[in-house]
């Protein structure tokens, strides 16, 4: 019944998110950029979030700005999860040389860091937020191959895929048809997961401004505010709402992820019984 509870929550915040992203330009009252007020305005009728230090409306901002994460977030889990199923999915029924030196090569790969790498990639290339998303998609599908090989090896020596490839069923027809949806479950969470990591990983470096600072994101909010002194004046409307908004949506998502692995493995409800 928790589980339960707390799959239909996180749903709920998640579709909340979406709802304001996609109707951004029907829910803000101004531009994101702006500039529609007197510098530092506390919260009033006018500016619902107050201002910050060149006049912009901070609900605005922090409205407009949920597309840019959500994008970033949600592509590049998108285009992880994509490389991470095609490639274990082939590598596992395939099998052979080409398997074991593929997996040799992720083994090396496996224990570098994405998030200084980006920083460093970023830092010489000067990248949009398009080209880093496909970058980090491209580079958290390492993990997920490993991932989705194992249980595809499996599918491949099980009777059923036998005797598919018996009757003649051809091997895209049994990866795709027979193999795929055995994964789903496990695709799922991966995404779930997945999204949450690369959010987060999207608004820090969005706040570090390794990407273009004239984008409106969440990261690039609490930025401005940190650089702008808005702790150390007391400035909580300033800084507060992007950062509630990314720990809002990356507990949605832990949350998502934790009631879905329970939910597809019954292995872990039988331990925790």
């Amino acid at each position: 019944m928790t589980r339960n509870i707390l799959l239909r929550v996180s749903v709920a915040i998640l579709f909340l998110y979406f709802a304001v992203a996609l109707l951004a330009p029907f829910i803000a009252p101004y531009g994101a950029t702006a500039i529609v007020g007197a510098p530092l305005q506390p919260p009033d009728s006018e500016h619902l979030l107050g201002t910050n230090n060149v006049g912009q409306d901070i609900f605005s901002q922090l409205v407009y700005g949920s597309q840019v994460t959500l994008i970033f977030g949600f592509c590049s889990a998108l285009l992880s999860v994509s490389i991470s199923t095609c490639a274990g999915i082939v590598l596992g029924y395939y099998g052979g040389s080409v398997d074991e030196v593929v997996c040799r090569v992720l083994d090396v790969l496996m224990p570098i860091p994405i998030f200084p790498l980006l920083i460093v990639l970023t830092t010489f290339f000067n990248p949009g937020v398009v080209q880093v998303s496909i970058v980090m998609g491209v580079l958290g599908s390492i993990h997920g191959i490993r991932l989705i090989r194992a249980p595809a090896l499996s599918l491949a020596e099980t009777p059923f895929i036998e005797g598919a490839k018996s009757i003649g069923a051809s091997d895209l027809r049994i990866m795709s048809r027979h193999i795929l949806p055995n994964l789903m479950p496990i695709v799922t969470v991966k995404f779930v997961t997945a999204s949450q990591h690369f959010l987060v990983m999207g608004v820090g470096l969005s706040f570090i401004g390794l990407w273009d600072t004239m984008t409106v994101d969440w990261g690039s909010m609490i930025q401005n505010a940190y650089s702008g002194g808005a702790l150390s004046l007391g400035l909580w409307w300033w800084i507060l709402p992007p950062g509630l908004a990314v720990v809002g949506i990356s507990l949605a998502l832990a949350l998502a992820g934790y009631s879905l692995e329970e939910s597809f493995n019954p292995r872990l409800e039988v331990n925790r019984i």
